[in-house]
Formats: structure tokens, C-alpha cells, sequence
């Protein structure tokens, strides 16, 4: 006799899986369209979606994910575990740029408006973070071990994965040796986008004052 029997059971069993699957795809799909909003207004400067726009982008994203995961069915899992692990020789060095950056070099002083203004204080592009990051992924090679690929040192090493240390620690010290020397003008403090919208209260209500005594 299957889960839940059958009839009114069986059919709260099934649409309360149907019910939790179809949320975590909304998040998911809601998160990639972020993304990919983030990435494409970091190079424009600024970013406007329209709604035709929002439905596109989500269609488009829940269809490739589907697509991916009718083609993998039979071994989906494990293909997408080995993806997530190797994935993680792109996502160590970045964060160890970042946390090193924030703590160490900047600590915490940033200027926020200026991340999305491609002229602005930071530029369009960190060509020292850049040259770190691309040195922390090429380093981990020779020690991943995945089903994508194995690195030649890693049966030296007893089939030990040890390339998510080294790119967490080599990128770090390497980021923070070059920022110390080369790393752009911090600021006092960290600004908001409300500080600019604070700043320019004053001079208008300066401006109504002078205005009214005229």
C-alpha cells in the first residue's frame, strides 16, 4: 500500500510536495533573475525592468532549468553535486578578496552609491581584484578532486580535496600585500545613498528661505 492510501489523503500528500516544490522554484527563480539584474546594471550603471521584462527573464530561466533537469534525470543528483563542489574553486577565492577587503583594507568604509556609478570612485572595472581572483582559481587546479575534473597532485595527496584551503588562504595574503600598496583611496566613512539625499535637503530648504525673505 503506497504513502497515504489513497484518495482525499493521497491528495493532500501530493499537493502539499507540489505546493513546496513550486516555492522553492519561485525563490530560485526569483534569485537568478537578481542576479542577473545585478550583472547587467553593474556594467550599464543603472538598471530599469519593465514588468514584460521580469516575466521574460523568470520564463526564460525556469525553462532552462527545466530543460537541464529532464535531460539529467537518470543521474541528475550526482552530476549536480559534483558541479556544486567544483563550483566552490570559484566562489573561495572571491570570497577571500571580499572579506579581506572589507575587514582588513577598507574595513567597512565604502562608498555605496559609487558601486553601481561606472565612473564613480571605484571605476568599472578592479583590475587588482580581478588578477587575485583569476590567480585563486588557477592555483586550485593541480588539488581539486571531482567527477568534472581531478587535479594532478591529488593522488599525491591520498584523493584528499584540499583546493578550497588553498584558495581561500593564498588569495587572501596575495590581495592583501597588493591593496596595502596599490589599493585606491578608502573613504573617512561609509556612505550611503541616503547621505546624498541628506546633503542636498539643506541647500533646498536654504534656497525656500532665501526665497521667502526676498
Amino acid at each position: 500500500m503506497g504513502l497515504g492510501g489513497t484518495g482525499a489523503t493521497a491528495a493532500l500528500l501530493y499537493f502539499s510536495i507540489a505546493f513546496g516544490k513550486v516555492t522553492i522554484s519561485t525563490l530560485n527563480s526569483y534569485g537568478s533573475f537578481m542576479c542577473i539584474a545585478t550583472v547587467i546594471s553593474g556594467f550599464r550603471g543603472d538598471l530599469k525592468v519593465t514588468r514584460l521584462q521580469r516575466l521574460v527573464f523568470v520564463l526564460v530561466i525556469v525553462g532552462t532549468a527545466t530543460l537541464i533537469a529532464l535531460l539529467g534525470q537518470h543521474s541528475f543528483l550526482g552530476a549536480f553535486k559534483s558541479f556544486i563542489l567544483f563550483l566552490l574553486a570559484f566562489f573561495t577565492p572571491w570570497s577571500a578578496i571580499n572579506l579581506v577587503d572589507y575587514y582588513c583594507i577598507t574595513r567597512e568604509r565604502y562608498d555605496v552609491p559609487a558601486l553601481a556609478d561606472p565612473n564613480g570612485r571605484y571605476g568599472r572595472w578592479n583590475p587588482l581584484g580581478i588578477s587575485v581572483y583569476v590567480f585563486g582559481v588557477l592555483v586550485q587546479l593541480p588539488f581539486i578532486s571531482t567527477k568534472f575534473y581531478t587535479g594532478p597532485l591529488v593522488a599525491a595527496l591520498g584523493d584528499v580535496d584540499i583546493s578550497w584551503i588553498i584558495g581561500l588562504v593564498l588569495p587572501a595574503a596575495l590581495y592583501y600585500v597588493c591593496a596595502k600598496k596599490w589599493h585606491s583611496a578608502v573613504p573617512d566613512h561609509l556612505i550611503l545613498p541616503v547621505e546624498q539625499d541628506s546633503d542636498a535637503a539643506p541647500i533646498t530648504s536654504g534656497a525656500s528661505r532665501a526665497a521667502a525673505q526676498a
